[in-house]
């Protein structure tokens, strides 16, 4: 059995302060600047359930533990508002494949990345994957160019432009999808074509989803993003960065 694969690039549109926060194709993308809700830590602590604060305790760098709190709480927020209901009614369950999800309402997909300076959430109507990453100009990526993709991609890579641009876009569509299918990273990474365009590959590669879309975007010129579904978005043309919650807002909780 087959799979069709669409690869596209999309614009990502920051909305005017009229926007109604609508979904996008029934997809919701809300983008996170970190550094905003630094202080806040201590108060959404208070968001979290006993298991995840403990996950939290367990992170060695401060930075790491601030960001994992910032992430869980304003996701239990959103999904609270976006399922309408108290956010203390908000459990995540994790799957077999570590993927967490929310056993009360099995229909409602959700995933979380993070890098660097932003973090982006994203929930949507089918299974979902979301990633982010910084375009590390520096960054030496010959090493693993083999072991991630295949030879056309490797070529598209080599001959463009802007080489980092286009290592990180196919590398955040790779990293999206399997979030979305819920597989990892393993040695049939190279087997998952992400040029642009349509490609029908074994659906053993995705966990037997039949139709797949992976969409790139940036966040602006020193971040790209990637989204996945295991649906047919070929007509989405771009996608609407959403605000995350306002300190306001969020205080309200407390």
């Amino acid at each position: 059995m087959y799979s069709t694969i669409n690869c596209k690039t999309i614009e990502s549109v920051i909305p005017d302060s009229n926007h109604t926060m609508e979904a996008d194709h029934g997809i919701k993308l809300y983008k996170i600047e970190l550094s905003k809700l630094q202080d806040l830590v201590p108060d959404l602590m208070g968001l979290l359930s006993h298991s995840e604060c403990n996950r939290a305790n367990r992170y060695h760098f401060t930075k790491d533990k601030n960001r994992f709190v910032i992430c869980r709480a304003l996701l239990k927020f959103l999904l609270a508002k976006h399922i309408v209901v108290d956010i203390g009614e908000i459990n995540l369950k994790v799957d077999i494949n570590k993927k967490p999800y929310l056993p009360s309402h099995p229909s409602v997909f959700f995933n979380v990345s993070h890098a660097e300076a932003y973090a982006l959430i994203a929930i949507g109507k089918s299974q979902i994957g979301i990633d982010i990453e910084f375009i590390n100009r520096g960054f030496n990526y010959d090493d693993i160019l083999k072991h991630v993709f295949n030879q056309k991609e490797i070529n598209t890579i080599t001959v463009h432009s802007d080489k980092h641009l286009s290592f990180y876009k196919f590398w955040t569509r790779k990293e999206a999808v399997v979030k979305a299918v819920g597989k990892g990273i393993d040695d049939n990474i190279s087997k998952i074509h992400v040029l642009d365009g349509l490609h029908s590959l074994p659906s053993s590669l995705f966990s037997n989803y039949k139709v797949i879309t992976i969409l790139s975007f940036q966040l602006n010129p020193d971040y790209i993003g990637a989204l996945s579904v295991t649906e047919d978005l070929s007509n989405l043309e771009k996608i609407t960065l959403l605000p995350a919650p306002t300190r306001e807002q969020l205080k309200l909780l407390f």
